[in-house]
């Protein structure tokens, strides 16, 4: 058998700069053949993307560069990327040398990093809405980033990273525990669950970030204001770089900002020492945590403490098979939001509410209605009869629902909603995909109707190996995969009682249902130290 042709590059120094509409890095490196002896003929080097070849153009300054011992070949280089095509790009994009149409290679963004990566970034380019730059991931391979720009993308804003850091030293040795949900800009899910009932029981040390200006937070009695810490804020900055205790529905990567560029938070999310509680923001059964999109939710190596809420065995097992946790790492108590929710008498609304595709981002802030989620809610809109569809709520997922203000194309069901625990107290109906919504809206007694048309599709998305944890043996609604599937579902689905049928496998995924799953959690957090 033929050795696989592996291309790497490794960076020694580079500048990173703004040109002729490009991003552009130019420095020295070394070329290698992994595995081989051979010489690199640079003219025959590309540099993709996933999903898209010559996705960069790169040069070298000499064709086949300065042999050194081991194969290697000492050069510069010259790679940029169009930022006008950027738009095309997912959130994190590795790019990849390819050699004479072999098998894609790597390029390491620091060669004296060897394997690891030290959270390095480069200079962060603005291009309209987007901050554009080079990042090292945990394994010293170079990604382009393309995500929305934040305040901390500025000279400013680096520069509060950087003196918040230093007055922190003064807080060290302080019990600080900080909570927070989704981009610390919502307060309605377990998190905010949870906060409430550790202030009643007097936890005077525990905080919650949030953007103190949404109206949940303006209707909070006063009791649970005095914790409450201004999201962006001198203080938030301060605490988050002095705390050692983060418990969060959501990835720790939001305690601050997500995916930020600054090499003092990223030191502060991987460095050893930290306790973090994950309580997640819906019940996580669905797709698995194999996918490389999902490892944000993986055991965190290094941590003091590292503890997920489950809730039940099933989903206990999903976390131990597929995410490398011990049953240690899990506190099976059921979710603290569940403790709250609750179904409105008469509720008949018919939800719209997929999950995200996040490699449909950029495309989506191009032109929204050309995205497969688009069009996926357009087909489960056309699903309801006609006489219901004045009952039809479409809930945009929270990561993209700004991209909808002003959308025409499906009139007024568009719900941009401040709470979403609201809305689903008037749920009759759901229509989904496979978004852990799901789980909440059965909970409360509404049906549920999937849609799998799509699923294979999204699911190599999620990359080689992932799938669906639900399947037709465990799925507690009506699945579909077809338009005409999807219609029949609905109508029999509305207005009716849930089956028994449903519930029994429902209960083997989420086996709390006695309200008390906060309390289960803090006894855990009590055992563990987090809470004294």
């Amino acid at each position: 058998m033929a050795k696989r042709i592996t291309p790497l590059i490794g960076i020694i120094n580079m500048e990173v700069t703004e040109e002729d509409g490009c991003i552009t890095a130019a420095g020295r490196c070394v070329v290698k053949l992994t595995g081989r002896r051979e010489k690199v003929d640079t003219n025959d080097i590309r540099i993709d993307v996933p999903f898209m070849e010559n996705a960069a153009d790169i040069s070298f300054g000499s064709r086949y560069g300065k042999t050194l011992p081991g194969g290697y070949q000492l050069n510069t280089f010259r790679l940029s990327v169009d930022l006008s095509k950027t738009r095309e790009f997912d959130i994190q994009n590795k790019l990849m040398p390819v050699y004479r149409d072999s098998e894609e290679g790597r390029i390491l963004y620091n060669v004296f990093d060897l394997k690891k990566g030290k959270n390095r970034n480069s200079r962060i380019v603005l291009y309209g809405d987007k901050a554009v730059y080079f990042r090292q991931n945990i394994y010293n391979t170079m990604n382009l980033t393309v995500r929305e720009a934040n305040q901390y993308d500025t000279e400013e804003g680096q520069r509060r990273l950087k003196d918040a850091q230093k007055k922190a030293e003064s807080l060290k040795g302080s019990d600080i525990i900080l909570m927070y949900e989704k981009n610390c800009s919502r307060y309605e899910e377990s998190a905010s669950v949870l906060y409430e009932r550790l202030i009643d029981a007097g936890y005077d040390n525990v905080y919650f970030i949030v953007d103190t200006e949404i109206p949940a937070v303006k209707e909070l009695p006063e009791k649970y204001k005095k914790n409450l810490i201004a999201k962006d804020s001198d203080k938030h900055l301060e605490y988050f770089f002095a705390c050692d205790k983060f418990i969060s529905s959501e990835t720790i990567d939001h305690a601050l900002q997500l995916r930020i560029a600054s090499k003092e938070v990223q030191d502060k999310l991987n460095g050893k020492g930290l306790s973090y509680v994950f309580l997640q923001h819906g019940v996580m059964y669905m797709v698995s945590l194999n996918s490389k999109l999902r490892v944000g939710f993986k055991k965190k190596k290094g941590y003091k403490l590292h503890k997920t809420v489950v809730s039940s065995e099933a989903e206990a097992r999903h976390f131990i098979d597929l995410a490398g946790m011990d049953r240690d790492d899990l506190y099976i108590t059921g979710l603290a939001k569940f403790d709250t929710s609750y179904r409105n008498e008469g509720a008949d609304r018919i939800i719209i509410m997929p999950t995200w595709r996040r490699w449909e981002t950029n495309l989506a802030n191009e032109d929204v209605e050309q995205t497969g989620y688009y069009k996926m809610l357009e087909r489960m809109y056309d699903a309801v009869p006609d006489d219901l569809k004045e009952k039809v709520i479409i809930l945009p997922h929270p990561l993209i629902a700004e991209m909808f203000r002003g959308e025409q194309g499906l009139g007024d069901h568009f719900l941009m909603a401040d709470s979403y625990d609201k809305v689903f107290r008037d749920c009759g109906l759901l229509i989904t995909d496979y978004s852990s919504i799901a789980y909440d809206a059965f909970y409360r007694g509404a049906n549920v109707v999937f849609d799998w048309e799509d699923l294979d599709e999204c699911m190599e998305h999620y990359g080689e190996g992932s799938h669906l944890m639900l399947n037709d043996g465990n799925v507690f609604g009506r699945v579909c995969r077809s338009r005409d599937e999807l219609k029949r579902a609905v109508a029999e689905s509305y207005g009716q009682p849930q089956r028994e049928e449903d519930i029994e496998k429902y209960r083997k995924i989420v086996e709390f249902h006695d309200g008390k799953n906060s309390d289960r959690i803090i006894e855990k957090l009590k055992e563990d130290g987090v809470l004294s």
